[in-house]
């Protein structure tokens, strides 16, 4: 045999068992394919999902925080305030002239802000009637108060004149009590100026020289818990509607104000 058969064959030979190795890989590659063992590992992964599908991983976005833009007045403000209290506490823990006057003088820069604020607040108001307090509640000027104050007491008057016809006044009070002697005078001049109906109710069983003709108590100041005297309430005839408008001395001025507020709503007190 020459050299050019022996190589030939060597060629074949190697041709040979490369295939046959190649065959053999897919032959155990189909065989592990088609086996019915699950690998170790299935047991392991049933918590992945169904068929071990899993949702594609989203990218992440990292959302940017804002930062918050303050107005720089809002700076300068908390600024200002900052250094005037740390003026101040050192001028306290140690009041030398040189720190007093550092406190001081910012403190008069801060109170020529304030002035400055004061004055603008009330030109604003001046030209801006809806912002204007005085023209809607009680006024500042002098010529303003006394005809607010005239409306006010005709509106007064004129709701006691109406409560008049369908409320009275309980008057509790003890013959012996200072306060209830000086109080009777001012509630008579009040009764009958509005022509308000009072019932003087003894406690102890006397009677006041305005209120001659007093009945004793029968158990009804107990029931309003009536333990400070003079005692005054409103009451609806034939009701148990008791509205208590004060107790101890009081002037007849604060009576027709008091009756006056108690018997209104807030929105109509301050109409």
């Amino acid at each position: 045999m020459n050299f050019v058969s022996i190589i030939a064959t060597l060629l074949s030979l190697t041709f040979i068992t490369a295939t046959q190795a190649q065959a053999a890989t897919e032959d155990s590659g189909s065989i592990e394919q088609d086996t019915d063992i699950p690998p170790p590992s299935y047991w392991l992964r049933y918590q992945e999902g169904w068929f071990w599908y899993k949702d594609p991983s989203l990218p992440t976005a990292k959302k940017e925080m804002k930062k918050e833009t303050r107005p720089r007045e809002l700076i300068e403000f908390e600024a200002m305030q900052k250094h005037l209290e740390q003026l101040k506490k050192i001028a306290v823990m140690n009041p030398t002239e040189m720190h007093m006057k550092a406190y001081m003088g910012y403190q008069r820069f801060v109170m020529d802000k304030s002035a400055l604020f004061a004055d603008k607040w009330q030109r604003v108001v001046w030209q801006t009637p809806e912002l204007d307090y005085s023209l809607t509640g009680r006024p500042t000027n002098g010529f303003a108060i006394d005809v607010y104050d005239q409306q006010l007491r005709d509106k007064q008057s004129n709701t006691l004149r109406a409560l008049a016809r369908t409320h009275g006044l309980f008057f509790f009070f003890r013959s012996d009590c200072p306060y209830c002697h000086k109080f009777a005078p001012v509630l008579r001049r009040f009764s009958e100026q509005y022509g308000l109906l009072v019932l003087p109710v003894s406690l102890d069983g006397g009677v006041l020289p305005d209120f001659p003709n007093a009945v004793t108590d029968n158990g009804i100041a107990a029931s309003l818990n009536v333990t400070v005297v003079p005692a005054l309430f409103l009451a609806v005839p034939g009701s148990r509607q008791m509205t208590p408008i004060g107790f101890g001395l009081m002037a007849e001025t604060e009576l027709v104000e008091r009756m006056h507020t108690l018997t209104q709503t807030p929105s109509q007190t301050y109409q």
